[in-house]
């Protein structure tokens, strides 16, 4: 392809132009005109990297809020705390919050890697229970980590562990 600019030499730039009305437009030079264009191109302001990755990545944030926000827009029938203003506040209204907002609050806390499972006091009865539930969740981190560090035979016997206390625990829920 021979430069738009002479029509002479061969094309070996290709140069791409936005215009104020973001139309673009393509030009292919020799590296002689191009050398004389470049003389005449507006300057080009640099951008510092961070604070534009920063900002498109506040946007993804501010859009994914958004489109979670719509996605449960229920409100507590007790207190009328909306899933929006959990969201701005990261605080409920009152107790019943936690069951007209369960779901998105499990979910919620498992994308931010937390356990959506309580494993505080048990009642009178049930520490024993709540001990292997415990046992079981630590026992679940521990397989994450090492299947994390490529320790397979680890992750092994960790997988057979929990499957034989979780069928224990089965077997007495019975």
């Amino acid at each position: 392809m021979l430069c738009e600019e002479c029509g002479i030499n061969e094309a070996t730039v290709e140069i791409r132009m936005f215009g104020a009305d973001g139309e673009a437009s393509v030009k292919h030079l020799c590296q002689e005109c191009a050398e004389k264009l470049k003389g005449k191109l507006p300057q080009i302001h640099a951008v510092d990297i961070s604070d534009f990755l920063g900002a498109i990545l506040e946007k993804i944030h501010q859009v994914r809020t958004e489109s979670q926000d719509e996605q449960y827009d229920g409100e507590c029938p007790e207190c009328g705390t909306t899933w929006a203003e959990f969201r701005r506040t990261n605080t409920l209204g009152c107790p019943a919050c936690y069951k007209a907002f369960r779901e998105p609050i499990e979910e919620y806390l498992v994308k931010r890697n937390f356990n959506a499972v309580y494993v505080g006091d048990a009642p009178s009865g049930k520490s024993a229970e709540n001990r292997e539930v415990y046992r079981i969740i630590k026992l679940k981190e521990s397989l994450k980590e090492a299947i994390g560090r490529e320790d397979y035979e680890q992750a092994a016997l960790l997988r057979d562990e929990i499957r034989s206390l979780e069928k224990a625990l089965e077997e007495e829920s019975k």
